[in-house]
Parts: structure tokens; C-alpha cells; sequence
């Protein structure tokens, strides 16, 4: 019976190592997203019709493992330099299907967010009904700095 015993705790430690030493990276939870990074803007389409902020490059986005998100805008000063004209800071949240829920000084929005290129290229889509109840689709690209 004592020798029973034993090999049956031998047998249940032996269990209880395995199974807490199990890699859980498979994990959603434990897998950084995509969209952590700086990126630099691209391109802005409006309906599929690329469109220009300005000529001052480059505009950038930071999203961070905490949800905060900072954009920095540039602009021409009086000289003719590009310089931060300024600068937006939000939260940030996955939903769910590629959506992604921004929120700043209390407004919320959600956008739709696409990665191509290796998850190097970030596309941002958002969409409206003007007073018309013509829909504006509009579409982000920034391209990964790091």
C-alpha cells in the first residue's frame, strides 16, 4: 500500500511538472500586436483618389504595448522647414475583425486596420455619410519605422 502511494504521488508531481511548463506562446494574449511601433505617413486616400496633406514629410504615428498612441504633425514654418506643427495624443484598443477603437479627450472612433508588407505597411480606414448620404471612405498608409 505505501509503495502504491508513493508511485501515485510520483505520478501526479510528474503531471503537475508537465502541464506547468507548458509553452503558452501559441497564446493570443502573450503575442505582441502589429500595430506597436512608429510609423511614418505614406499616402491619404479619399474614395480611392490619393490626395496630399502637404509637401512636408514625414507626418508619424507611435502606437505603444501600453495603448497610447501620440501623431506628430509637420508643417513648413516661415523658412521653408518641415517642423512638428502638432501634436496629437490618444488611446488605443483592439476590438476585434481589424477594428481598432481610438479615443481622445473623451471622443471615441473606431477604425479599420489592415497590415501588409510583412506587417511593415499600417492602413488606417474610416468612413462617413456626408449631408448628402454620400459615404467618404478614407484610407491612411504609413509604413513602418521601427
Amino acid at each position: 500500500m505505501k509503495n502504491l502511494l508513493t508511485n501515485l504521488t510520483l505520478i501526479l508531481s510528474l503531471i503537475l511538472i508537465i502541464s506547468c511548463s507548458r509553452d503558452d506562446s501559441g497564446n493570443a494574449e502573450n503575442q505582441t500586436d502589429p500595430l506597436i511601433g512608429n510609423w511614418e505617413y505614406s499616402a491619404q486616400f479619399e474614395n480611392d483618389t490619393e490626395t496630399t496633406v502637404n509637401n512636408c514629410s514625414p507626418s508619424t504615428i507611435e502606437f505603444t504595448q501600453t495603448g497610447n498612441r501620440t501623431d506628430l504633425y509637420y508643417g513648413t514654418d516661415s523658412s521653408g522647414n518641415c517642423v512638428v506643427v502638432d501634436t496629437v495624443n490618444m488611446t488605443w484598443e483592439k476590438l476585434s475583425n481589424g477594428t481598432y477603437e481610438f479615443t481622445q479627450n473623451g471622443f471615441t472612433f473606431s477604425d479599420v486596420v489592415t497590415f501588409e508588407n510583412n506587417n511593415n505597411t499600417l492602413t488606417l480606414e474610416d468612413s462617413y455619410t456626408d449631408g448628402n448620404g454620400n459615404v467618404i471612405v478614407y484610407r491612411f498608409v504609413y509604413t513602418r519605422i521601427n
